[in-house]
């Protein structure tokens, strides 16, 4: 793993490089064992080493401490060497202490740190020919204290080989680990960069090409009708770009601190402040071109999962268009967003839109009909008792706890909110108020929240509604 690291430097690598980076090893576990190594090597210069003067044991007690240092650069071969050798010496010197082995046994350790299961048999099939010789020679290492003490060396060395081997094996998992999440991150990265260039381009390219169709055809346009109702779309389409941006720019910022992979099934918004600000586009956009539409906010969950504020806002916009567009002229306009409760934890979310038209409508708009039917819902098309057009969307909603996650079936959108209660059908409230539409809808919320009589009708009064104010600071 070193020397991959060092490779980036090639045979341009100066003679000093090249020296440190053979001397280290290409494992990490090498420079410590050659510095232990090297240490048991350097014990021959401690006094008493050298049992008598003769120069041939000199000589092989000199070759046997070198051979210790060289044990752990070419571990295989010196256990071929020290296997004869120790013979060898034992043969010589039977009553002198034996430095072979120890050699031995350090390769045989070294041959197990890097996991060559073949060499390290052999070296232990070594020790154990020297064994038996030196105890068939009646030499030093003979007996039962020649086969304690080496194997207690064996057995002690085997397992810091050993350890040794797991220890290198976590390094490298741990390195493939980071490498894999370095990878990952920069795929992320990248893909949040061409998601975010992408909804970029489509943003600003897909709003600058409507407002420019809108002012080119206002510009040909006399009829002061006709150009009121551009206006308004021109400013839904102008409201509706600036808060893509904003959404945009908001999430590039906060990428560094959230997963960029987040979609908007396991996201939280703020829902309620999101309809209002959407609710409060769509008002100010129809005040600048003249056209009389009002917005009604029934009580909505303070928090949503992304999937229900994207949906939401896509049936907003398209039923504010369908408004601005084909309503009568100068006629009073109505978009409402309230929430039907149903049983147990699921409900439906109602967006309405009511209007004059000079055609009578008689099947539901087919991209409110697409979208509603993909997350289990309906868009129904209905007339009230003043003939007007009435276009509802349903979506199912079902509520879950601030701690539970998102569900990702396409079936049902779930809704994340802690204080927003629901209450299961009073019985006998269904028969309140069957007259009008608006009796409807307050029969609708007394059943929801169990109230009835006066109370549901303050309820209704209650009710948010923005048609009655300039502006609100959403």
């Amino acid at each position: 793993m070193t020397s991959e690291i060092d490779g980036s430097t090639g045979s341009s690598a100066s003679v000093p490089a090249r020296v440190w980076r053979f001397l280290r090893g290409p494992r990490f576990i090498d420079l410590p064992i050659r510095l232990l190594a090297l240490i048991m090597g350097l014990t021959i210069l401690v006094p008493g080493s050298f049992e008598i003067t003769e120069p041939r044991y000199s000589a092989l007690l000199i070759l046997a401490y070198g051979l210790i240092v060289l044990a752990s650069f070419r571990p295989l071969s010196i256990v071929i060497a020290t296997t004869g050798l120790s013979i060898g010496f034992s043969m010589l010197y039977p009553d002198l202490e034996n430095m072979f082995p120890e050699a031995l046994i350090l390769a045989t350790a070294v041959l197990i740190s890097r996991r060559r299961w073949i060499g390290f048999a052999l070296g232990t099939i070594g020790l154990a020919v020297y064994l038996g010789a030196s105890t068939r020679l009646g030499s030093y290492d003979a007996g039962f204290e020649g086969l304690t003490d080496l194997g207690y060396g064996w057995l002690t060395y085997s397992i810091l080989g050993l350890c040794a081997s797991f220890v290198e094996a976590r390094i490298h998992r741990e390195i493939d680990r980071r490498e894999r999440a370095a990878v990952d991150h920069q795929k992320s990265l990248d893909a949040m960069r061409a998601r975010f260039t992408s909804d970029m381009h489509d943003t600003i390219s897909h709003s600058l090409t409507t407002e420019s169709a809108i002012i080119r055809t206002l510009a040909r346009e006399s009829d002061s009708e006709t150009a009121d109702r551009l206006l308004a779309e021109l400013a839904l389409v102008n409201a509706e770009a600036t808060k893509r941006l904003r959404q945009l720019v908001t999430s590039l910022s906060k990428w560094e601190t959230e997963s960029c992979t987040e979609d908007r099934a396991t996201s939280r918004i703020r829902f309620r402040a999101e309809a209002e600000q959407l609710t409060t586009a769509i008002e100010d956009g129809c005040a600048a071109g003249s056209v009389p539409l009002t917005t009604e906010l029934s009580p909505l969950p303070t928090h949503a999962t992304g999937t229900l504020g994207h949906h939401l806002r896509a049936v907003m916009l398209e039923l504010a268009t369908n408004v601005i567009r084909y309503s009568v002229p100068g006629t009073p306009s109505t978009l409402a967003v309230e929430m039907r409760g149903g049983s147990g934890d699921r409900a439906e979310l109602l967006c309405r839109s009511t209007n004059e038209s000079p055609t009578t409508l008689t099947q539901a708009p087919r991209s409110l009909s697409r979208r509603a039917k993909a997350v289990g819902g309906v868009c129904r098309v209905n007339a009230d008792d003043q003939k007007r057009t009435v276009v509802e969307v349903a979506l199912p909603i079902r509520f879950i706890s601030g701690s539970a996650s998102a569900s990702t079936n396409d079936a049902m959108i779930d809704v994340v909110d802690e204080d927003f209660e629901t209450s299961t059908e009073a019985p006998g409230a269904s028969s309140a108020g069957t007259s009008t539409a608006n009796g409807a809808a307050v029969a609708d919320r007394s059943v929801d929240s169990g109230i009835t009589g006066p109370d549901a009708q303050f309820r209704e009064a209650d009710r948010r509604t923005k048609g009655d104010r300039d502006k609100v600071d959403a």
